[in-house]
């Protein structure tokens, strides 16, 4: 079942640690994109226009700062009831943190063209296959008996079910963009209702 040494206590929790620390670094990378306006004129009204042209980025590390921040709760929440692991899990877990790690440039592009179709699909699709990601390690840790022995089956699909949560709101907020661009980032609110 497993492809690692017994004493895997350790070694488990590194895998949890790194994962904890590339989440940190995301959300820490997504704030670089805030910079301070360097104004030509220094008065009152340059400064507050220039704040106001910040805004879309703001919003923009807001919204992902949230999303990124409700998948590393997820992926906290299923690590408590991951118990063991092989080589599947960590290349999964592995490709989570890529996609993780590449949310950044989406949301810096999102946030320079706050209404482009394309910008706003490729920000949503990075969500999706951080998501996706997620709900594929859930999947291999139930099907490699890698789960706590008191995780039920009935609790494993529970939490199979809610992991599409963030799929389904991306996917939402995709097929939105293609009718309004201005309606498409409500579908993120979806996320705590699926």
């Amino acid at each position: 079942m497993t492809n690692h040494p017994p004493e895997s206590g350790l070694s488990f929790e590194r895998v949890v640690f790194f994962s904890d620390a590339v989440f940190a670094i995301v959300i820490t990378l997504l704030v670089l994109e805030l910079k301070v306006p360097h104004l030509t004129e220094h008065n009152e009204p340059a400064l507050r226009h220039a704040l106001v042209e910040l805004l879309p980025r703001v919003a923009g590390f807001v919204i992902s700062f949230l999303i990124i921040g409700l998948m590393w709760i997820e992926h906290h929440r299923i690590f408590r009831y991951i118990a063991d692991y092989d080589a599947g899990l960590l290349w999964r877990n592995l490709l989570l943190l890529l996609c993780v790690s590449f949310v950044p440039f989406p949301t810096a592009l999102f946030s320079e063209n706050f209404w482009s179709r394309t910008a706003f699909i490729l920000y949503t699709a990075s969500f999706g296959g951080v998501a996706t990601a997620k709900l594929w390690i859930w999947h291999h840790a139930v099907a490699a008996r890698l789960l706590n022995p008191d995780v039920t089956p009935e609790f494993a699909k529970r939490i199979a079910r809610r992991s599409m949560a963030v799929p389904l709101a991306c996917l939402l907020a995709i097929v939105l963009s293609f009718i309004s661009i201005f309606l498409a980032p409500i579908s993120f609110a979806f996320i705590p209702v699926f």
